[in-house]
């Protein structure tokens, strides 16, 4: 089954340019002849030189050709190779939850598309990544792959090119960086001339990224003075070349008991890059230093109040950490991110590795590790425990937003302290199953699971929310085998929330597996255990799953009891994710009993809830839903679309119907219908305006436009 995208423009995602691009026309110029001519062209040098702003010009310039767009794929985050497809899955939007290798489900998206991947900053995955574009290549006669890398991925067919500085001379584009840079909006100072901003930049190398950093130092002092410290410090370091660094206790400030003002010391191969990003070093405050080496645990970006808990233990305790932050801001250290909401801030990947080479050294590392890991904890515990209210969208985009701290807050659990590992699994279920993530999620599930072979009490819990993440997969087995250990685990323990939790799972998976009547009485019990210990989630999953059981027995009440009871619980939450099963379950019990009109109206009531949450899974099952009820209500046309855009969502998700037998009929009789109402030839065409959007979101939002006659649907926007 092919996979396509889902949440994603049909071009791509290439980030829009803040900067004004300068120079470097004759290495633009070579990549985009490399392009033309070879599948994996590989941008090579050292950090800072300016592998992916080149790149990125690159890939913009050559977008046309590439009827399926052009992809980033930011791989600074990415700290593990198990999670590398799991990052250019999520980039392309293949949601493919099943557990079919998510090798093979990039390889069949991929075959049939003309596409550019940008794999950005690969060298420390590089074996994975060359891995990736070896299978890749060989199946995608489409793809294309734009690679930058501090070495090259030595594949076969790869062509290199070597990115190298700027030209440092009085003429040169090192000269027009840095004055775009250090002066934007006016002329550099009158007793500035072109031959000492050259001579800057000739001690800078031509490095891009170090002459980023200079012109913010010049923001507070003048050419010359740089100019001459630099010389200096360049003179010693090139003396000291292979000399081995200093100790970390005599790179202590006396007076703060901070990292001090001597630099590492580097090989001169390196040397205007490691000075320059040494001098800015220098130029902060020990406070500031301190700051910037533990920023460096955070992989990706971070805002204020993560910064406020990981990195205020003493020496930085007392002190007013936004200040300190608003200093490393003010030297072009820490950058600022756009950002809609609460501001976020991110470290380059040089300026990163420098900070966590100081916070090795001076024996901090693995308290603010440890520090990163308690703080995330708690974001999932709160997300988990804020989930069922009235926030769902607000925790889908900011558990979206932390997914690198999160994933590196798990890697460190596995690492360190596996209770913690089996618990943060767990309490990242709202977002796993929620918001579609079933695949990674089923991934640190085992992950924990495989550290607690004796099954501690934790584990319960892990276990039946690794069978809840299977069944959304269609994994009908897992389910029942993950459901079945936990309720043992569950019972062992006296675990009641774990217990209510584990029947659920265990009833699902009958209802799916066709034995709804076999499956009532553990909904039943499983509700109620769970209103009386919890878990919230659980007694309320239970019921529109219990209703649509009753439902496929033809017990009418049944179905009205747990519908009204859902509604009367989520109304007073403002919880709507769950609460969108109520109209899901009433509008295929109309189906049922005859009324589609009314099913429709239900549908798109539920239809309208997960599209405000993105949720891919529930606008799948609801699409199919919405299919045969406007089949019934002799809707061929609208139903041949629906059928075309719902098949592009359930070749995202994996299994479709979730491996539900009956599911699967009942699409198939529909189909049948539709397809001798209409006519082979409308129905075709019918079926790929449906199918053909440019993603799933889209086409959901378009459907809620054209059908929904409700005074309060979803605005355009």
């Amino acid at each position: 089954m092919m996979a396509t995208h889902s949440d994603r423009p049909k071009y791509g995602n290439l980030p829009i340019e803040t900067t004004q691009f300068i120079g470097r026309a004759r290495q633009l110029g070579e990549v985009l002849d490399a392009l033309g001519s070879s599948r994996l062209v590989t941008l090579t040098g050292p950090g800072g030189i300016g592998k992916t702003r080149i790149a990125l010009r690159a890939a913009a310039r050559t977008a046309p050709r590439f009827g399926h767009g052009v992809w980033l794929v930011e791989l600074s985050p990415v700290l593990s190779p198990d999670l590398l497809e799991h990052t250019l899955a999520g980039v392309l939007g293949v949601a493919d939850q099943t557990n079919q290798p998510l090798i093979d489900v990039l390889t069949e998206y991929l075959r049939d598309r003309e596409l550019l991947l940008v794999l950005d900053t690969c060298e420390h995955l590089v074996e994975a990544c060359a891995r990736l574009a070896r299978t890749l290549l060989a199946e995608a006669p489409g793809l294309c792959i734009l690679a930058t890398s501090r070495q090259a991925l030595d594949i076969p067919y790869e062509r290199r090119v070597d990115v190298g500085p700027m030209d440092t001379g009085p003429e040169g584009e090192a000269l027009d960086l840095l004055r775009a840079r250090a002066w934007p909006d006016e002329e550099p100072p009158g007793q500035v001339t072109p031959e000492e901003l050259a001579r800057l930049c000739t001690l800078l190398d031509g490095v891009p990224l170090a002459i980023e950093l200079a012109s913010g130092l010049l923001r507070a002092t003048s050419v010359n003075y740089l100019v001459h410290r630099l010389g200096r410090r360049m003179a010693v370091l090139s003396a000291n070349a292979g000399s081995e660094p200093p100790d970390p206790a005599a790179e202590l400030d006396a007076e703060d008991g901070l990292p001090g003002a001597t630099p590492l010391r580097r090989p001169a191969r390196h040397s205007a890059l490691r000075t320059t990003v040494g001098w800015s070093h220098e130029w902060c405050t020990p406070r500031e230093r301190l700051l910037w080496a533990r920023l460096s645990v955070f992989p990706s970006s971070f805002d204020r109040k993560a910064v406020d808990f990981v990195c205020s233990s003493e020496p930085l305790a007392d002190c007013d950490l936004t200040e300190v932050l608003d200093g490393l801001l003010a030297k072009s250290v820490v950058l600022a991110e756009d950002s809609e909401a609460e501001p976020r801030y991110r470290l380059l990947d040089t300026v990163r590795e420098y900070g966590a080479e100081w916070l090795e050294r001076v024996g901090d590392s693995d308290p603010v590790r440890l520090r990163h890991r308690d703080y995330y904890r708690d974001f999932a515990q709160r997300g988990d425990q804020a989930w069922i209210g009235p926030d769902q969208a607000r925790w889908h985009a900011d558990t979206r937003t932390e997914l690198p701290n999160l994933r590196a807050a798990l890697d460190t659990c596995l690492r360190t302290d596996r209770d913690a590992a089996l618990e943060m699994a767990s309490d990242l279920l709202y977002f796993w199953f929620g918001c579609g993530h079933l695949r990674e999620g089923r991934y640190y599930s085992e992950a924990a699971l495989a550290l607690a072979p004796d099954r501690p009490r934790a584990a319960a819990r892990t276990l039946w929310s690794c069978g809840y993440v299977a069944l959304g997969q269609g994994d009908l087995d897992t389910t029942a085998r993950r459901a079945a250990e936990a309720r043992i685990l569950a019972e062992k323990y006296d675990d009641k929330p774990a217990l209510a939790g584990a029947m659920w799972v265990q009833a699902a998976a009958m209802t799916l597996r066709g034995s709804p009547a076999e499956s009532l009485p553990l909904y039943a019990a499983a509700h109620e255990l769970a209103s009386r210990t919890g878990p919230p989630m659980i007694e309320l999953s239970a019921l529109p799953t219990w209703g649509y059981a009753h439902m496929m027995l033809g017990e009418a009440d049944g179905v009205r009891a747990r519908v009204d009871r859902l509604r009367e619980l989520t109304d007073p939450l403002g919880e709507i994710w769950i609460r969108s099963y109520a109209d899901y379950v009433w509008g295929n019990h109309c189906i049922a009993q005859g009324s589609p009109a009314e099913a429709i109206a239900s549908l798109l009531s539920s239809l309208e809830a997960k599209w405000r949450l993105d949720d891919l899974y529930g606008m799948a099952i609801t699409l199919d839903s919405l299919a045969v009820a406007a089949t019934g209500d002799q809707h061929p046309d609208l139903a041949a679309r629906l059928f075309g855009l719902v098949d592009r969502a359930w070749d995202i998700l994996g299994t479709p119907h979730l491996g539900s037998p009956e599911m699967t009929e009942h699409r198939r009789t529909c189909e049948n219908a539709v397809r001798a109402a209409l006519g082979p030839d409308e129905y075709t065409e019918q079926y790929a305006s449906g199918a053909d959007v440019s993603s799933v979101h889209a086409g959901v939002m378009e459907v809620l436009r054209s059908v929904s006659n409700q005074s309060n649907g979803p605005e355009s926007g």
